[in-house]
């Protein structure tokens, strides 16, 4: 069957997009700039550790992910968390649990009585009006000050690597200001959809996989119905007549495809590249969105060296605690055989808005100054007998400034585009559950208007936020 669809990257944002579209019958095409698919996510297997380059898990909460793992028959390997693991975060230079229930949140040493009544009066704060609020103004307007510097900056800065002054809350926490929307109030808004509705919003089902993330990648890699072309990498585009004409550049000389439907799930940066000759304000549009260099440091220890009890997911670091490191996930706790009988695996995460210079430094560098901060807070002693490094010095797209308006601007310059599609994690989320479930949205819309319907609108709904 003719190529219907060409999808040129090959990541999460591709593979996922690629895998619905061949479940509708569609003949689709991926085109990677790489020797392998998966773009950064990628799980490591060395010296009986298993490390992951990228994303270490998946947090769900959608049944188009449940799908799509139960078809590619990847539920027998999942490895959930155990729910009962505390999570920590770093408070006066000690780890202290954060609590997940009421009761325990208002006994808890993280926050003073002010900021407890505090929370307490978030019914009564009247619903904002601002749609341009940053995370930190956000927050602070329905929260207060104590949460924001304590916990909500600590989710930004170590899960997003972002600045939550920066960033949009409408993009970065849309759940969150749907409630207030729509409820006027998060804490009425929770309760109505767990108790009245009978709908636990605010649990998931956070798992990864017996060989990692990867395992995921290859799995969506290896689908029938998908081609998947490496080691090409996409140097033009242009429309002709009907359809979208693609040159590209192999190893071994060019390539030139022409498609009705062409999606691009290139970083912003690339996308720009590619389409300023075809639209030069679109072009300017996507290159104006920012990333975050993030690396990744794992060290296998062992367990007898380290004395804080490893009973949690691990912790995460608010920017006001000075730390060379953004969060800490204990691996090895998580998720059985990330290492070695008697060794911890200890992923942490570094870089990013806050130490936009880090990945700069050597491998020992960049261990010596990660221990220096992991040794008071864990009571660590000796030194690791396994240490991995990765660095993505474009890593994460940061939603900051007027970001939704910046998504209906690239909306508007698409529509004067048919046929031409982005989709990527700049655009709805970065998690991989994002991913999948925009995938899944993506090819519902094109698959409508390669069957011969009037054009879809879907860069509108993309662009839209969903919930």
């Amino acid at each position: 069957m003719k190529t219907q669809v060409l999808i040129v990257g090959g990541g999460i944002s591709g593979l996922a997009t690629a895998w619905w579209l061949a479940q509708k019958g569609v003949a689709v095409e991926v085109w990677e700039a790489a020797s392998r698919p998966g773009g950064k996510i990628r799980s490591r297997r060395e010296a009986g550790y298993l490390t992951e380059d990228a994303a270490a898990l998946l947090v769900n909460f959608r049944p188009q992910v449940d799908q799509l793992v139960s078809t590619l028959e990847l539920d027998q390997d999942k490895q959930r968390r155990d729910d009962k693991l505390n999570r920590y975060i770093v408070h006066n230079n000690h780890l202290t649990q954060v609590p997940m229930l009421m009761p325990a949140l208002m006994a808890s040493p993280l926050w003073s009585l002010t900021a407890k009544l505090r929370l307490l009066a978030e019914p009564f704060i009247p619903k904002g009006s601002h749609t341009g609020e940053t995370v930190s103004e956000f927050i602070r307007r329905r929260l207060g000050q104590e949460i924001l510097d304590t916990a909500m900056d600590a989710f930004v800065s170590g899960t997003l690597a972002s600045d939550p002054d920066l960033a949009e809350a409408q993009s970065v926490l849309p759940r969150l200001t749907a409630l207030e929307q729509r409820y006027g109030s998060l804490t009425v808004g929770m309760f109505i959809n767990k108790v009245i509705k009978r709908r636990q919003v605010n649990t998931a089902d956070t798992f990864s996989f017996s060989d990692g993330m990867g395992q995921l990648v290859q799995a969506l890699a290896d689908s029938p119905g998908i081609t998947i072309r490496t080691g090409i990498k996409a140097t033009a585009i242009s429309r002709q007549d009907d359809a979208w004409q693609v040159e590209g550049a192999t190893s071994n000389g060019s390539a030139s495809i022409q498609v009705p439907q062409l999606v691009l799930s290139t970083p912003a940066y690339i996308s720009s590249r590619l389409l300023e000759s075809t639209d030069a304000k679109l072009g300017k549009l996507l290159a104006g969105i920012e990333y975050a260099p993030v690396g990744v440091l794992h060290l296998g220890i062992n367990s007898r060296n380290i004395q804080h009890k490893l009973d949690g997911t691990g912790f995460l670091v608010a920017k006001h605690n000075r730390l060379a490191i953004n969060g800490n996930l204990w691996m090895s706790t998580l998720f059985p055989h990330r290492a070695p009988s008697g060794k911890a695996l200890l992923t942490c995460y570094i870089g990013g808005v806050h130490h936009p210079g880090q990945l700069q430094q050597t491998d020992q560098e960049l261990t010596d100054q990660v221990l220096g901060d992991l040794r008071p807070l864990m009571k660590i002693h000796g030194d690791p007998d396994h240490v991995k490094v990765k660095r993505h010095y474009q890593g994460l797209p940061l939603y900051h400034g007027q970001y939704r308006a910046r998504l209906a601007q690239i909306s508007s310059r698409l529509e004067a585009m048919p046929g031409l599609q982005l989709n990527a994690n700049y655009i709805h989320g970065v998690s991989v559950r994002e991913r999948i479930y925009q995938g899944q949205r993506m090819a519902q819309a094109i698959a409508v208007s390669l069957r011969g319907s009037a054009r879809s609108g879907y860069p509108q709904q993309l662009l839209t936020p969903s919930h």
